[in-house]
């Protein structure tokens, strides 16, 4: 049974403030540094860290003092750079970074809580702490990640947040969505009081070679899209990244919509909520950064065309349309529209 448009809207605004709310986080670490770098404070702990060597102590310093001395021979003692403003929120690509937790979020409300029309009382308490273990696993381990960014970046003009993944934004987000599914797939916010026997599956027919010819036709398409993307210079050069991203898409798309043409033509209207919604969130984020001068879109991007030149003005679009595709997806699945349309029979 389909979501009705109230419950969609409210689940879709308290993604959104979520989101926004996660987001503004980290703008505040990168205004807490302004124009000066962190670098690590040697002088505390175990070589500047502290927290089983997790967290390091910072202190702020001006960029030219920290330049001056890292690149004047004479000075035996460097600074190691841990961030400098922009490391965090990513305000230069804030469309990209702001997908990340948008999808985030979906999953912890609509799949996990069940909000907000599947909220079970019962299984309430078990869930919400099952998100707090996502949470603490999500900073455990990107601490973590950063730690080792940290030993493995002998410049000492590195970044260490640029080393670990660009945007720690991006990270923490991202390991809340790995874990949400892990903690999904393992089943441990549900319960039952009998275990059920498994399928036999003896009788089962195989799909497989239809199965594996339409997706690696989809991965086929991809891939060929990335390239043609790449070339006109609407996606990052090295395409790792977005072609990641891509081939994630066709998973979760073969996932939510069937394996074949056959399926896709019958769930119209998850498709279609898929497409529209992609189409107006891009726009809303080229508004936002013409209207803000600071929230990059990642795309027709004056911020990026002042960094990067006027030809790279368009690298986040491949990853912008690729996040808010999942997005969008998961949110068609979320209020149960991604299915095929149920015909109503007269009854005579």
């Amino acid at each position: 049974m389909p979501m009705s448009i109230k419950n969609a809207i409210l689940l879709l605004v308290v993604v959104t403030i979520c989101a926004t709310f996660s987001m503004r986080i980290f703008q505040g670490l990168d205004e807490m540094m302004g124009e000066q770098y962190w670098v690590l404070d040697t002088t505390q702990g175990d070589h500047g860290w502290y927290a089983m060597g997790l967290l390091p102590h910072v202190k702020k310093m001006p960029k030219d003092a920290v330049k001056a001395a890292n690149t004047d021979p004479t000075v035996k003692e460097k600074y190691v750079i841990y961030a400098q403003s922009g490391d965090f929120a990513g305000n230069s690509v804030y469309g990209i970074c702001f997908g990340i937790p948008f999808i985030m979020y979906l999953i912890w409300f609509a799949f996990i809580l069940g909000f907000p029309d599947r909220v079970d009382p019962y299984l309430l308490p078990r869930r919400i702490f099952t998100i707090a273990v996502i949470i603490a696993c999500s900073v455990v381990v990107n601490l973590f990640l950063m730690r080792i960014a940290a030993d493995f970046a002998r410049d000492p003009m590195a970044r260490i947040a640029n080393v670990a993944g660009n945007h720690s934004s991006l990270l923490f987000h991202n390991a809340g969505i790995w874990f949400a599914i892990l903690f999904s797939a393992l089943g441990t916010h549900n319960h039952s009081s009998q275990e059920a026997s498994a399928p036999d599956s003896r009788n089962w027919q195989t799909q497989a070679n239809e199965k594996f010819s339409w997706m690696f036709t989809l991965l086929a398409a991809v891939t060929i899209l990335e390239v043609v993307l790449v070339k006109s210079k609407l996606a990052l050069p090295d395409a790792a990244v977005d072609y990641s991203v891509w081939i994630i898409w066709v998973v979760i798309f073969m996932r939510m919509f069937g394996f074949s043409p056959k399926y896709w033509i019958k769930r119209g209207r998850g498709i279609a909520i898929m497409v529209i919604g992609t189409a107006l969130t891009l726009p809303v984020f080229y508004m936002l950064e013409r209207v803000t001068g600071t929230l990059g879109a990642g795309f027709a991007s004056p911020i990026l065309a002042k960094a990067l030149g006027p030809d790279n003005q368009n690298i986040g679009l491949s990853l912008m349309i690729s996040i808010y595709l999942i997005f969008w997806m998961e949110f068609a699945a979320a209020i149960r529209m991604n299915g095929p349309v149920k015909k109503v029979t007269e009854k005579y």
